[in-house]
């Protein structure tokens, strides 16, 4: 009698999943791709509907199961959702030909029309490709863009993304480069920028943008040096930042300069950028320690630190360019990781203060975004 009351409640259980509400059944199918979801679809009456109320979508194509053989209608397969919203949109394409190109700006428009909170789009395309995506940068509902891959990103001239919070740009370049201050200054939400074009020989490969309510953070970094912006959040120069690389507009801002090579030239352009800032902090260690840069004049340079070679004439040559400085520090360091020499110099006053310290590194640690 035990045994068969034990059997009939096996039996009861091995359904216990149809038992389960649609909002919970659709939360399992959500950690599954879409191709998958719609599978299920066969199972029973039940299943039969409840892929098409998922608030997502993932979309995952590669060499041994094309786009193409799955997805010939885009508008077809997303009016089929019932939700009046779609939350998040997937799409990574793993093949190195251009079978999801056709259909790429479709999904978009057809997400953006559902009010598409969140796209993540990466693609293996070369970069003769170029990709436009006519519907994504006027969506009034993105909250989170990621596109990454070898291929070219038309931008177009009508931006506008009131809700657009993170914005992550893998690619190998976007076009125009106009188009994308604009793209910076039309999106008044934003909190987070990651622009790293994927090509050989771009002197600032990297960059990244912080907006916090009391800072404005600008990171720029590749295999010569790295170069951190910040200002307090009433002063916007972002717009500066990405209109012209000389940067002659920015001044009330503090600017970190680490130099990991020897670089005359490409120093020389970075220190000329910066030429009308109020604060300086620059760390570098060449080689040659001779007068090798022609420095600007520094007109507005209030707060002046270097951290160079013992014999490094730029000791002697940065102060003669700052007629307005007050606070004038020198860190001298003649091995990366041994005791250095600390000079300071403030407010005008000459008087030696020569002192051994352990040096304790003054420039900030680069705004990390989640990638």
């Amino acid at each position: 009698m035990v045994g068969i009351m034990n059997k009939n409640k096996r039996e009861e259980g091995e359904d216990r999943i149809n038992e389960l509400t649609d909002d919970v059944l659709c939360h399992i199918l959500s950690f599954l791709t879409t191709k998958e979801a719609t599978v299920t679809s066969l199972l029973s009456r039940r299943w039969s509907l409840l892929y098409s109320m998922l608030p997502s979508l993932h979309i995952h194509c590669s060499n041994s199961k094309p786009i193409i053989q799955h997805y010939s209608d885009v508008d077809i397969f997303v009016a089929k959702h019932t939700p009046q919203n779609i939350t998040a949109f997937h799409l990574h394409c793993d093949t190195p030909d251009d079978c999801c190109a056709h259909y790429a700006d479709e999904w978009v428009s057809a997400v953006v029309a559902k009010k598409v909170q969140n796209i993540d789009i990466s693609f293996c395309y070369s970069d003769e490709i170029m990709l436009y995506f006519n519907t994504l940068f006027t969506s009034s509902t993105l909250v989170t863009l990621n596109i990454t891959g070898s291929f070219n990103l038309h931008i177009p001239s009508s931006v506008h993304l009131p809700n657009l919070n993170t914005l992550n740009l893998r690619v190998h370049s976007c076009s125009p480069i106009s188009n994308l201050c604009k793209l910076i200054s039309e999106s008044p939400a934003l909190k987070q920028f990651y622009h790293r074009p994927n090509c050989f020989g771009s002197h600032l490969d990297e960059m990244k943008i912080v907006l916090n309510s009391g800072q404005i953070q600008v990171f720029y970094s590749n295999w010569l040096c790295n170069l951190f912006i910040e200002s307090d959040g009433d002063y916007d120069f972002i717009s500066d930042v990405l209109a012209l690389r000389t940067w002659p507009k920015i001044v009330r801002v503090k600017a970190y300069v680490t130099v990991h090579f020897e670089a005359t030239s490409f120093v020389d352009r970075i220190l000329g950028g910066l030429r009308n800032v109020e604060r300086l902090y620059m760390k570098y260690f060449r080689e040659r320690v001779m007068p090798s840069h022609s420095l600007p004049q520094f007109n507005n340079l209030v707060e002046l630190r270097l951290v160079l070679r013992r014999n490094d004439s730029l000791f002697d040559q940065f102060p003669t360019k700052c007629p307005k400085l007050k606070v004038l520090e020198f860190n001298i360091m003649d091995d990366l990781c041994c005791i250095t020499y600390q000079f300071n110099v403030r407010d005008a006053v000459t008087q030696n203060d020569l002192s051994v310290v352990r040096f304790q590194p003054r420039f900030p640690q680069a705004p990390t975004l989640p990638l």
